[in-house]
């Protein structure tokens, strides 16, 4: 793994971890559900092995609880539910996205004035 790819892996995983956050917050969803829709959008992750991991982690830092669900025909699923913690969280690193991003166009911009 080179340097750019191991870069744009950690990117990756803190973005991958705010979005699911975003997606939580107006539904319970289940895994393989995030898992769609994050492809869905961008192609941000490779499938479950991806998502679970950060699913547990999240779930681990009280961001957000999971819940066993069976509706109708087939098997339970488990839903993820934004935890109050899940939400201040969420606020901030939202917050610290928009600061990273603003420092980047305003370094492109000053950069295209020249």
């Amino acid at each position: 793994m080179n340097d750019l790819t191991s870069w744009i892996a950690q990117l990756r995983k803190g973005i991958v971890e705010m979005l699911i956050l975003l997606m939580l917050e107006p539904e319970d969803l289940y895994g393989y559900r995030l898992v769609q829709q994050l492809k869905e959008i961008g192609q941000l992750v490779a499938g479950e092995g991806t998502v679970y991991p950060i699913l547990r982690r999240l779930e681990s830092s009280n961001y957000v609880t999971a819940k066993w669900v069976h509706k109708g025909t087939g098997n339970p699923r488990k839903y993820y539910s934004i935890t109050p913690d899940g939400k201040d969280f969420l606020v901030q690193a939202v917050a610290e996205w928009k600061n990273i991003s603003n420092s980047i166009n305003q370094i492109r911009e000053k950069k295209n004035e020249r």
